[in-house]
């Protein structure tokens, strides 16, 4: 299978026409982060661009006055993700689309697109700063990653708050991007990084952004809509391969019992399944219905997925009441409940063990859940 002639003109390098460009962007991001190199990020001239739009989108909004703020403030924001993701899907089709060094560019974009590696080294560096810094050093770290006010926050709360947006971003940072990175190359990549773009950087609920990002952000919430549950079950599968490398484990050792060259080949055999398999984590997967459940509740469509995930499998709770830009909101709590009596289904508190298991969690389901979808859309070209 392939794209018709004309969808591969527009979204070339996706996994119909080139099955290794993905597999190849995931191992590169999960083994060496972001690209470093002498240019700057791709992302950061989208949000260059994006800064420049501010200006006459916001000019715009007010020309009528305040009565009409809402809908030509959502209509100029409209024009300028239009614009945004436009120019953003040219440039990267002109890149890769170029001779010889087109293929560079496509592999270059793939990897500089997907953010799950240096999101986890820099949770990781959060996270020590958390553990050994002083608080006010802690608090300013943990603002790299967050948008909520973090002046007032003690350790266990900035632990918390850690695992929030290392779990939320699981979704933004590498299952959405690389969904579109199959469905349609790097160019349905970057148009997707464009919408993320602006939605994090618009797309909030305050006086400013209200109207200018309204666009932004429920155009992120149609385009990771899917990508939200595949990260879900991305974790659910990681889960389920632990599970399965206990029981061969345990069908190792009782084989190995007596001794002798079979009890080597299977300790070896075993050894190998270690290596290359998921270790454990404190909590349990509840059931898909009740992470589908807890996750509507949710003000986003889309956050509370992995979020929910993560929480039951690393046993402590996240979400909850959280102070964005000065404001309260009432989110609801994810995860185990505090204490029903049941072992192992009561949540505990966020330590530097839990959260390094909740990072060694997403590098699976990120490695894992990404490779699964690759061999699904592998498995429909040869179908189809």
């Amino acid at each position: 299978m392939s794209l018709p002639h004309g969808l591969a003109l527009v979204f070339p390098w996706s996994v119909w026409e080139c099955w290794w460009l993905a597999p190849v962007a995931l191992v590169l991001d999960l083994w060496l982060g972001d690209p470093a190199l002498p240019w700057r990020h791709p992302v950061c001239l989208v949000g260059k661009a994006l800064d420049w739009l501010e200006r006459p989108a916001r000019r715009f909004m007010l020309a009528a006055g305040a009565g009409h703020e809402r809908c030509r403030g959502r209509l100029a924001g409209a024009l300028a993700l239009l614009v945004l993701v436009a120019c953003t899907g040219f440039a990267v089709w002109a890149a890769v689309s170029l001779p010889l060094v087109g293929l560079l560019a496509a592999a270059y974009l793939a990897w500089a697109g997907l953010a799950m590696g240096s999101l986890l080294q820099t949770g990781e560096l959060v996270l020590e700063r958390v553990e050994q810094a002083p608080e006010a050093e802690a608090r300013q770290a943990l603002s790299w990653l967050v948008s909520r006010d973090t002046s007032a926050m003690d350790c266990p709360l900035m632990r918390k708050t850690l695992a929030d947006t290392l779990s939320e971003n699981l979704t933004d940072a590498f299952t959405a991007p690389f969904f579109w990175l199959l469905m349609g190359g790097p160019v349905a990549l970057w148009c997707y990084k464009a919408v993320s773009t602006t939605d994090s950087m618009w797309g909030y609920m305050t006086e400013k952004w209200r109207w200018l990002g309204w666009a932004g952000a429920r155009a992120d919430d149609g385009l990771a809509f899917v990508p939200a549950r595949l990260a879900a079950l991305s974790a659910a599968l990681v889960h389920a391969l632990f599970l399965l490398r206990q029981r061969l484990e345990a069908a190792c050792c009782g084989g190995g019992r007596d001794g002798g060259r079979d009890g080597d080949e299977s300790r070896g055999g075993t050894a190998l399944w270690s290596r290359y398999c998921p270790g454990s984590w404190p909590g349990r997967w509840p059931g898909l219905a009740v992470v589908a459940r807890q996750a509507s509740g949710m003000p986003s469509p889309n956050s509370g997925w992995p979020m929910t995930a993560c929480a039951w499998l690393c046993g402590a709770r996240m979400a909850g009441p959280s102070v964005y830009f000065g404001q309260l909101v009432d989110k609801p709590w994810l995860g185990p409940p505090p204490d029903k009596g049941e072992p192992g289904a009561s949540s505990a508190v966020w330590d530097a063990p839990r959260l390094l298991a909740l990072c060694d969690l997403l590098r699976q389901s990120a490695l894992y859940g990404g490779l699964v979808l690759w061999a699904l859309a592998l498995v429909c070209l040869f179908i189809f």
